[in-house]
C-alpha cells in the first residue's frame, strides 16, 4: 500500500480539494499570525507557562488541523471540475443581508445603542428569518431560540465567566 493510499484511509479524502486547499492555507497563515504575535509577549515572572502559552499550543492545533485538511484535498484525485451541480440555488442576496446585519450587530453595540443581550436575540432572530426565506414556523422557531440564546448567553457571559457585555 502507498504512502498516499494509508495517508488516504486514515484522513479521508477531500470532496471539495480546492475550496480546502484555500481554507488550509488561510487557517496556517493565521496560525502563523498567532505564533508571530505570542513571540511578542513578553516572559512571566511567576508562571511556569506564561501568558503566550495558549495563543502559541492554538496555533500548533490550527496548524496540525489545516495540514490534514491540506493532506486531504491533496489526495483527492481527480480533482472535481470548477463548475458542478451543487443541488442548491445560489444566493448572494441572503449572503449579503447576513453580512450587513453581522456588522449592524457589531456597530450597535459598538455605539451604545443596544445592549449584548437585545443585539443578539435580533441579530439570531433576523438572522434566521432571513436564512428561512421568512417562512412562518422557521422563523417562529428561530425567534424562539434566538430568545433562548441571548438571555442565555448573557447569563453564562455574566454569571459565569464574569465577563462585562455592552448594556
Amino acid at each position: 500500500m502507498r504512502a498516499s493510499e494509508r495517508l488516504a484511509r486514515i484522513f479521508g479524502t477531500s470532496h471539495t480539494p480546492r475550496g480546502d486547499v484555500g481554507l488550509a492555507l488561510v487557517v496556517a497563515a493565521f496560525a502563523a499570525l498567532l505564533l508571530w504575535q505570542a513571540a511578542k509577549v513578553p516572559p512571566p515572572f511567576f508562571d511556569p507557562l506564561g501568558s503566550a502559552a495558549v495563543p502559541r499550543g492554538v496555533a500548533v492545533v490550527l496548524l496540525l488541523l489545516a495540514a490534514i485538511v491540506l493532506v486531504r484535498a491533496l489526495l483527492a484525485r481527480p480533482w472535481p471540475a470548477l463548475e458542478r451541480d451543487t443541488g442548491y440555488r445560489r444566493r448572494p442576496d441572503v449572503a449579503c443581508g447576513i453580512v450587513a446585519l453581522a456588522v449592524a450587530y457589531v456597530g450597535v453595540m459598538a455605539a451604545g445603542v443596544l445592549g449584548f443581550m437585545v443585539a443578539t436575540i435580533l441579530f439570531l432572530a433576523l438572522g434566521t428569518a432571513l436564512l428561512a426565506t421568512f417562512r412562518r414556523r422557521q422563523v417562529l422557531i428561530g425567534l424562539a431560540l434566538a430568545v433562548v440564546l441571548g438571555i442565555g448567553g448573557t447569563l453564562l457571559f455574566t454569571e459565569f465567566f464574569f465577563i462585562d457585555l455592552p448594556r
